[in-house]
C-alpha cells in the first residue's frame, strides 16, 4: 500500500528568497572556481580520475548546499527548483553578458549546463518530498546523494562524451562512491548552514 505525498507550493515571498539564493550562489561559484581552478583541484591536487571528479565533488555539493537550504527555508515545495535553476540561469547570463571564460568540458553556462542543473533540481525535490519519514538531516543528506549521483550520471551520459569522452569502467566505482559521500556531507552541511539563517531571516 502507498502513502500519497502531499505536495504543497511555496508562496511568492518564499519563491523571491529561493530566487535570489540562487543567484548569489551563481556569483559565489563563478567567481571561488574560475576557468581551469576545479580541474586543478580535482586532477593535479587530488589525483583523481576523470572525467567527472569536478561535478561529482565540487559542482554537485554546492548546488546540494544552494537547493536544500532553499528548500529548508521554504514551507512548500518548489525551494530547491526555483534556487537551482535561477543559479543556472544567472551563471549563464553572466558568464555571457561579461564573456567570462569557463569550463568548455563541463560545458557551464550553456543549454546543455541549464537542463543538467534542471534535472538535478527535479530529483531533489523529489528526494526531500519521498524522505518526509526520516529526520530533517537524513533527508537532507538523501536528498545530497542522490542528486549528486544523478548529476554525475547525466555528465557522464550526455555531456562529457562530447567534450572530454568516456569515463573508464575501472574508474567508475571510485568516483561514484566520492560522489555519493559527497552529496551525504553536503547534505548535511546544508541543513546545518539553514538553521541560523532561517533565524536570521526569521522563517518559521
Amino acid at each position: 500500500m502507498t502513502v500519497p505525498v502531499k505536495i504543497t507550493l511555496i508562496c511568492e515571498k518564499e519563491a523571491r528568497t529561493s530566487a535570489i539564493l540562487g543567484v548569489v550562489g551563481a556569483l559565489i561559484f563563478l567567481f571561488a572556481f574560475p576557468k581551469g581552478s576545479i580541474s586543478t583541484l580535482v586532477h593535479e591536487v587530488l589525483g583523481l580520475p576523470g572525467p567527472g571528479a569536478g561535478i561529482g565533488l565540487v559542482l554537485g555539493p554546492f548546488l546540494i548546499v544552494v537547493a536544500v537550504v532553499s528548500s529548508l527555508l521554504s514551507h512548500g515545495s518548489g525551494g530547491a527548483l526555483i534556487a537551482s535553476l535561477m543559479f543556472a540561469v544567472a551563471y549563464a547570463l553572466i558568464v555571457h553578458l561579461f564573456k567570462i571564460p569557463t569550463s568548455q568540458k563541463g560545458v557551464f553556462g550553456s543549454s546543455l549546463f541549464i537542463v543538467a542543473v534542471i534535472v538535478f533540481s527535479v530529483v531533489s525535490e523529489a528526494a526531500m518530498a519521498l524522505g518526509k519519514r526520516l529526520s530533517m538531516v537524513w533527508r537532507c543528506m538523501l536528498c545530497g546523494a542522490m542528486a549528486n549521483v544523478v548529476l554525475l550520471v547525466i555528465y557522464w551520459t550526455v555531456i562529457f562524451p562530447g567534450t572530454a569522452g568516456w569515463i573508464r569502467w575501472s574508474d567508475a566505482p571510485v568516483l561514484v562512491g566520492l560522489c555519493f559521500v559527497c552529496g551525504l556531507v553536503s547534505g548535511c552541511i546544508a541543513w546545518g548552514i539553514s538553521r541560523p539563517l532561517s533565524k536570521a531571516l526569521a522563517v518559521k
